[in-house]
């Protein structure tokens, strides 16, 4: 699996306005261990009311990949399991209650996040999320969520990894098939990149993104992508319509001449 991909997280104008951190995360990896490729990635939005949540969002982010390195050094990504990924919030939350102790802070409420989570290899695939945001995945015809975003107990709230049911609440999914395309962003683009309707990604918004990511000749992370990535989340008519952080995570297989000698194939036939 030749991963191509690309990502950006910006700060939000609010906050630019009240002079907070940019409370979005995004980390990602890609790994080749015993002639195997995976691809690694995790988006995480903290909480706007929690104080540290920029700090818990960026360590969860490094946390799951690092625990993932480890884990496919010696196990096989078919041994990662719920009960795996259950220890390894516990672990997160462990951390932060020591921090919490260690610098007599209220409570680890103060380092609520999310977490989007995904492992892909040839034909199979793991994906963990807590909270909202969208992880999407498909082929060259169609993109769909992998889960929805959870609500929380009240209108427009939701769930984050430090809460005491993370562990039974937290969405686990695995999928034995081939992926060609994936998409993870937080809450902050849902009104310019999700279709509330249908309840599936706008493949409007999407379909320029995977046109410039599937012309590059080269795998891995393409920088000048990112950037222009970055522009474009922080770009007026973006900021128009979110005024929050803006995370967005693109990623695919295909090839851009592949694709097209698809097209003529179907013309031909048809």
């Amino acid at each position: 699996m030749n991963w191509k991909y690309f990502y950006s997280s910006v700060k939000g104008t609010s906050h630019i306005a009240s002079n907070t951190a940019k409370q979005d995360n995004c980390k990602s990896l890609l790994l080749t261990l015993n002639d195997k490729n995976y691809l690694v990635c995790a988006v995480a939005d903290g909480a706007g009311s929690a104080k540290y949540s920029d700090l818990s969002s960026n360590f969860i982010c490094k946390l799951f990949i690092a625990k993932t390195k480890q884990w496919l050094e010696k196990e096989s990504l078919e041994s990662l399991t719920r009960e795996v990924i259950t220890e390894w919030f516990t672990y997160f939350q462990k951390v932060l209650n020591r921090a919490v102790s260690l610098y007599k802070l209220e409570s680890i409420r103060d380092f609520a996040t999310t977490l989007l989570f995904a492992v892909l290899s040839e034909n199979f695939n793991v994906f963990v999320q807590i909270g909202d945001g969208i992880i999407a995945a498909g082929t060259e015809n169609d993109l769909d969520c992998v889960f929805l975003p959870q609500n929380g107990e009240f209108i427009n709230t939701t769930h984050f990894a430090t809460e005491s049911i993370a562990q039974k609440i937290f969405m686990f999914k695995t999928v034995e098939n081939s992926i060609e395309r994936l998409a993870m962003h937080t809450d902050g683009i849902e009104q310019i990149a999700f279709d509330f309707k249908a309840q599936k990604p706008f493949m409007a918004f999407f379909k320029p993104f995977y046109l410039a990511v599937e012309k590059l000749e080269d795998c891995g992370h393409d920088e000048t992508l990112s950037k222009q990535l970055g522009m474009f989340l922080d770009s007026g008519r973006v900021n128009k319509k979110t005024d929050d952080d803006k995370t967005l995570f693109i990623a695919s297989t295909l090839s851009a001449s592949v694709i097209a000698k698809n097209v003529e194939c179907k013309d031909e036939q048809q």
